[in-house]
């Protein structure tokens, strides 16, 4: 029993050193490891977790140039087995893809200045403390439940107040969409902020002029107001807007909100085709452009083969 006793005390003394690793200064590095946070591992028993959440990360802050994201002490989109996930450049979501983690349990997400793309990810053992003196940008903690679509943005101008991490909650798909959407975002915080303070309006491209001469609003996204920035210590989820529309337009625009006329168009893109073998939902995020302007990103969204 004795040695028992003392074999337990020094595993446990070797767990603790663990989890409270220091950086040299007697400072503990929060590391964000342990065994409900491994960044997403589908098959995997997570204690607490009976689903997955769904995860696309958006880099939307000009100034910053490409960044590492990092779930946990994993890169982000790890699970999908290239090393070019992980790694985002300014106007792109991390190839649209969807990045399952455990559900109803938290997460760190960490974003760090990018280390080159063959040292993609290098920063994720010790997120969300600093890699070699380089600290994280922004840090935010998640805690999604089970079964939900989650988007998050890093959003606003660089050195402004608004820049940090935007989490957008997403709709979901227990059934497949019978019709064409289009799901609004505004994720221009620095944009909203003015002066003056105004919000986005999102339309639907009738040209493929750019931006649109000629536009027509989507219906509930005339003026979508500021969204709300996380903190380190808990996301906050901000909303969206939903339209049905007819037919798959030439593009869409971005711009100041006006409510109830149409936005004026500052932005335009052409409309992406539809995922394969899926219903069209296309999801538009407005950021922050340089110089205070606009920007909007069109991500397909995938609703079949995922009831959340």
């Amino acid at each position: 029993m004795r040695s028992l006793l003392a074999r337990l005390a020094v595993l446990g003394a070797f767990a603790l050193s663990l989890t409270a690793c220091s950086n040299g200064s007697g400072t503990s590095l929060p590391f964000a490891g342990g065994p409900n946070n491994t960044g997403g591992s589908p098959g995997t028993f997570q204690s607490g977790s009976n689903g997955l959440a769904l995860l696309r990360f958006i880099h939307g802050s000009p100034g910053n140039g490409t960044v590492d994201v990092c779930v946990d002490s994993q890169p982000f989109g790890v699970t999908n087995g290239s090393a070019s996930y992980g790694t985002v450049a300014t106007g792109s979501a991390n190839n649209g893809t969807l990045y399952s983690v455990p559900g109803g349990i938290p997460h760190t997400l960490s974003v760090y200045p990018s280390q080159g793309s063959s040292m993609v990810g290098v920063e994720c053992p010790t997120a969300p403390g600093p890699y070699f003196g380089v600290s994280a940008l922004a840090v935010t903690t998640l805690s999604p439940g089970n079964n939900v679509r989650w988007t998050i943005v890093l959003g606003g101008a660089k050195g402004s107040p608004q820049f940090g991490l935007y989490v957008f909650a997403e709709p979901t798909y227990p059934i497949s969409p019978a019709g064409l959407s289009v799901i609004s975002h505004n994720a221009a915080p620095t944009f909203s902020a003015g002066p003056p303070a105004r919000g986005v309006g999102f339309g639907v491209c009738t040209t493929t002029v750019t931006p649109c001469a000629a536009n027509v609003v989507l219906p509930g996204a005339g003026n979508i107001a500021a969204p709300k920035p996380s903190s380190v210590a808990a996301a906050v989820t901000n909303g969206f807007v939903q339209s049905g529309i007819n037919t798959i337009p030439p593009g869409f625009y971005d711009g100041v909100g006006v409510s109830p006329a149409n936005p004026l168009p500052i932005t335009s893109v052409a409309a992406p085709n539809a995922l394969a073998n899926q219903p069209y939902v296309m999801n538009l995020y407005a950021f922050d452009g340089p110089a205070g302007g606009l920007n909007l990103l069109a991500v397909p969204e995938t609703t079949l083969g995922f009831g959340f």
